[in-house]
């Protein structure tokens, strides 16, 4: 690359890395927003979140770069653009079609960036993320219920309390149990518990021996006292981390076997964020393109929808392919080629691809 080019790369490279760290923190933050609510709510053990959060961190890689870059180019010619510096640029004869080559060293790496991610490391992520929290759930202690502290789950519809616990967060001695349902409250007290899971089901229960159960209704004169030998109370269930039947989790080898549509789907799910870093980096040149003296907000609004048309309609073809409304054949591929279609006629109908200066 001459000086020039080299000048543009290092704009949109230092571009890249600030928009990705402000994306990366906006997305961890409403991950960590999820995350806490699934775990005032019983689903998700205390002790995993910062497992939970460095695990999440791919997913949300493969999410930000493709925006990230394209922001980064469109930012970066804007700024050219309001500083007349490719004003002076194209009087020096410098061609459009010279943009291509610091495009291609900004855009390729991260597309092979995101391939790993998308194909290896996310789905590992997922499954060990899944393995932690299934692991987890097997004991009381590693789920988050502690001795000697009110454990409040449900948004306070459920509250358990343990005087003491053995190290394998299994069995427990004075157990306190407080449920609400918004017409009744259930005190359930017992001299001994223990904390299982059903093997086949998945569900977590936590068995009561040698206690009472105290129900009442709220502000009447309702109440009940019954006493029992053993009672099992069902505790909340953990989130469901794939929609899709576990897809998420799934390895490469394993899509590729599996000859459903759901998996097709899943596949070129994968591929489609390095595509579009490719396919949005390139449509980010002409998209940024303003005359002089026009300020860059009317161009950044419209870089932002064609960007939410271009995501949301790959969401939607993921959906018409899992139900097989839209051929595998056909599946996303059409959207990266009409976008790709687009951004080289819009390229020449500017100059950009014709050498003009």
């Amino acid at each position: 690359m001459n000086i020039l080019q080299r000048y543009i790369f290092r704009e949109w490279f230092w571009t890249l890395l600030a928009v990705s760290f402000v994306l990366w923190i906006v997305l961890m933050g409403v991950f960590l927003g999820e995350l806490l609510n699934d775990i005032a709510d019983g689903r998700v053990p205390t002790g995993l979140l910062g497992r939970q959060l460095l695990l999440a961190t791919p997913e949300v890689m493969t999410k930000l770069l493709p925006l990230a870059g394209f922001v980064a180019v469109m930012w970066g010619l804007g700024r050219f653009y309001r500083d007349q510096e490719m004003v002076v640029m194209r009087s020096s004869g410098f061609h459009w079609r010279f943009l291509l080559r610091p495009l291609a060293a900004l855009v390729v790496p991260v597309a092979v960036v995101l391939l790993f991610l998308s194909l290896w490391a996310a789905p590992r992520a997922a499954a060990l993320s899944d393995d932690l929290l299934e692991e987890a759930l097997r004991s009381a202690s590693l789920w988050g219920l502690q001795p000697g502290r009110f454990h409040v789950m449900q948004q306070g519809r459920l509250v358990i309390y343990v005087e003491d616990m053995d190290r394998e967060g299994r069995r427990m001695s004075n157990v306190f149990v407080r449920q609400a349902d918004g017409e009744r409250s259930q005190v359930w007290s017992a001299r001994e518990g223990e904390y299982w899971m059903d093997q086949e089901s998945g569900r977590r229960y936590l068995t009561l021996k040698d206690g009472q159960v105290t129900d009442t209704r709220p502000y009447q004169r309702d109440l009940r006292v019954l006493r029992f030998e053993r009672n099992d109370l069902q505790l909340p269930e953990p989130p469901q981390r794939d929609r899709d039947g576990g897809l998420a989790s799934a390895s490469l080898s394993e899509l590729r076997a599996d000859p459903s549509a759901e998996a097709r789907a899943e596949f070129q799910w994968r591929v489609s964020p390095a595509l579009a870093v490719i396919v949005m980096g390139l449509l980010a040149i002409p998209l940024s393109h303003s005359a002089p003296r026009e300020g860059r907000g009317a161009r950044a609004a419209l870089g932002v929808l064609v960007y939410a048309i271009y995501a949301n309609t790959l969401n939607l073809s993921r959906s018409w392919v899992a139900s097989e409304t839209l051929p595998s054949f056909l599946g996303m591929w059409w959207i990266h080629g009409v976008v790709l279609v687009l951004a080289l006629f819009w390229l020449h109908h500017q100059g950009r691809m014709v050498g003009r200066s």
